[in-house]
């Protein structure tokens, strides 16, 4: 293909001002494909609009279908893209992409939500389980992020071939910035304990010999003022709240092995960021990350397996570092532009 297509990239998930961390993943594929993306978002915030070469992120809270729909035809109509491209479903594409579709252009849909899990797919009920059939069987690529998360979209789509295009890894930092005193553990993930589950990390922590470990918590969310009274009166026990992906990439290094025990998880970027930075990593073996997962990846799918694993570190020696190359920004940029290709003919 001698020039690449123009694409539009919808997104529902995007880094803006109150959140930076906000849709990472969804930033890093976007980026892979383009030194000047054009993106639009529609973001769940009260933010003004940000606008910067070529991207538009309304904080659409308390937008309106119609006026969500009113930025979206300008943009076709200023950009005239050769493709759609959108990021995460929600009910409010639908009117986007029949209005695509109308206009002879071409789509793809990534999706990365936990929602389409097959472990919770069940919930999905009604008229919008309905509305995601009819989304999902008129894209004219989809792709999704995991094994485990096609499994679920599956059971949405019978006719639709769905291709895998997994999260893309930032390398971490390799220098540390402090030395901790005992073997430190770090949690990087909302706080959010029906999903992350920070407060069961924390109980299998308690029964490590304090002097022995630390254990550090980065992340925000409606759980963090519990998670810090929780940790408040606990020795080696720090919870840090948000910080952008450039400040964990640079953090990580201060660690010895980071924990991920979330319910469930599409993907699980940390665990990969960890292992770029020579921590070892406790996971579980249902995650959509799974596959990738390299020597230095521990598996805890329960809790007492993920208290074992934490006091079996303890005198470990420093992890390997890992290396994803399949998980790059180049690599995973290239497989986005064959799909351009495919879908253009």
């Amino acid at each position: 293909m001698s020039k690449d297509p123009k694409v539009l990239h919808v997104v529902k998930w995007y880094p803006h001002t109150s959140d930076p961390q906000n849709g990472i993943f969804v930033h890093k594929h976007i980026e892979a494909t383009s030194d000047a993306p054009l993106v639009l978002g529609f973001v769940n915030s009260n933010d003004k609009l940000e606008e910067r070469d070529g991207i538009q992120i309304y904080g659409a809270r308390r937008m309106s279908q119609v006026a969500k729909f009113g930025a979206f035809t300008a943009r076709i109509a200023l950009d005239r893209p050769d493709i759609v491209h959108f990021h995460c479903y929600a009910p409010d594409l639908l009117p986007l992409l029949w209005y695509a579709r109308l206009k002879g252009i071409k789509t793809i849909h990534t999706e990365h939500g936990s929602a389409f899990l097959t472990t919770r797919i069940s919930l999905l009920q009604g008229w919008r389980r309905k509305a995601a059939i009819w989304y999902f069987q008129r894209i004219d690529r989809l792709t999704s992020i995991s094994p485990a998360l096609s499994d679920g979209l599956k059971t949405l789509t019978n006719k639709q071939e769905i291709h895998r295009i997994p999260n893309i890894i930032t390398l971490a930092h390799h220098e540390r910035t402090r030395t901790p005193s005992s073997f430190s553990f770090c949690v990087v993930a909302d706080v959010v304990f029906e999903t992350k589950a920070q407060e069961i990390i924390l109980e299998c922590f308690q029964q490590i010999p304090q002097a022995q470990a630390e254990l550090h918590f980065y992340g925000g969310g409606p759980d963090l003022e519990r998670l810090q009274a929780m940790a408040r009166t606990m020795p080696n026990v720090w919870v840090h709240g948000r910080k952008t992906n450039e400040e964990i990439l640079q953090l990580l290094p201060n660690h010895d092995a980071l924990i991920l025990h979330s319910h469930y998880e599409t993907f699980g970027i940390t665990v990969f960021e960890a292992r770029t930075s020579g921590l070892w990593a406790i996971s579980k073996s249902t995650f959509g990350g799974a596959p990738w997962y390299d020597e230095g990846v521990l598996m805890a799918d329960t809790k007492e397996a993920l208290k074992d694993q934490m006091k079996s570190l303890i005198r470990a020696e420093k992890a390997p570092f890992g290396k994803f190359d399949s998980l790059s920004s180049e690599s995973i940029g290239v497989k986005i532009h064959q799909l351009y290709r495919e879908i253009l003919g």
